[in-house]
């Protein structure tokens, strides 16, 4: 019994590890795509999320 709640535990554990893996991949692709629009890497037609302009987008500000 001690055994199945160990495994039990473990594979939660396993989960909640690659759910939070997969939301940090997301996130990363996500953050970046708006720079590789902006740099011209990537068409503004396929963006996941809309690129707008930004009143600061002047050049100042580089990350």
């Amino acid at each position: 019994m001690l055994r199945r709640a160990a495994n039990l535990i473990a594979a939660i554990a396993v989960m909640a590890l690659a759910f939070l893996g997969m939301v940090k991949a997301g996130g990363w692709y996500l953050d970046t795509e708006e720079r590789q629009v902006r740099d011209g890497l990537k068409d503004p037609r396929t963006a996941i999320l809309p690129v707008m302009e930004r009143p600061h987008d002047d050049g100042r500000h580089t990350r």
